[in-house]
């Protein structure tokens, strides 16, 4: 268990802190609340590592919960309608803006690369 614990952190982090937290975690007693402690830390340096992908996976979330929300409301059958009130504009608006914030994020961020090229 203790090494699954430590090869649950990324490689990078092993490779720096990798045999000080293997001592920390030999003198430690392995309870439920410390595996989820060590679990929740390791998670959240991986999404560190991978923000991006966090953004992402957090829209693709955040924007299938409202749809869910306006088709269970009854503001629509799915996820192609029209606003033609303007409960359905702000609720459309409430489930595009996720995917519009993470667009637009990989927009500025090729607009900055493209600003430290070499011409």
């Amino acid at each position: 268990m203790r090494r699954f614990l430590l090869a649950v952190y990324p490689r990078q982090w092993r490779a720096r802190y990798g045999d000080e937290f293997a001592a920390l975690l030999q003198d430690t007693p392995l309870t439920l609340v410390a595996v989820i402690d060590v679990l929740r830390h390791a998670a959240g340096l991986r999404l560190q590592c991978r923000l991006r992908l966090a953004q992402i996976c957090g829209s693709v979330l955040v924007t299938a919960a409202l749809e869910v929300a306006a088709a269970r409301a009854g503001l629509t059958d799915n996820i192609l309608w029209a606003p033609t009130t303007p409960l359905r504009a702000l609720t459309l608006a409430a489930v595009l803006t996720p995917t519009a914030l993470v667009a637009g994020s990989a927009a500025t961020r090729r607009i900055q690369r493209r600003g430290h090229e070499p011409a």
